[in-house]
């Protein structure tokens, strides 16, 4: 099964019931990883509308697994000021806005690059602690 496969498994509202959750624990960190991978080689320009569509599909599942309650990716620690929140909000949306530029293989390279700086610091921001954007916020 690949990470694709696993996620693709898992992706929905966020509202329905889950089968397995223990194999949860280890998907959110393998689509980070795909989502990263995707967007570090963006490839040639001919290949760019089909390679925004890819990484935008992987971000979906994670964001999926994100809303549904999935354990964080390891290396994003649960903490961060509640009241900090609004930035890493902003990075979540432009990273979700560049991954759903429409249109033909120019406008999809310039967008995967900007996804691919977006994602950065949206990551460096987690990583560091920061809160999760609120589409993402679970409980205390």
């Amino acid at each position: 099964m690949t990470a694709n496969d696993e996620a693709q498994e898992f992706t929905g509202t966020g509202t329905e019931p889950r089968a397995g959750i223990g194999s949860l624990s280890r998907s959110a960190d393998i689509m980070a990883a795909e989502v990263s991978r995707l967007l570090a080689r963006p490839g040639f320009l001919g290949q760019s509308v089909a390679d925004l569509r890819r990484a935008d599909s992987a971000f979906d599942a994670l964001d999926g697994l994100m809303r549904g309650g999935a354990p964080l990716p390891l290396h994003w620690p649960r903490s961060g000021d509640a009241n900090l929140r609004e930035p890493v909000t902003a990075l979540y949306d432009s990273v979700s806005e560049s991954l759903r530029v429409m249109g033909g293989a120019a406008q999809s390279f310039v967008a995967l690059r900007s996804a691919c700086e977006l994602l950065h610091k949206l990551d460096a921001e987690l990583r560091a602690g920061a809160p999760l954007p609120e589409p993402w916020q679970r409980q205390r």
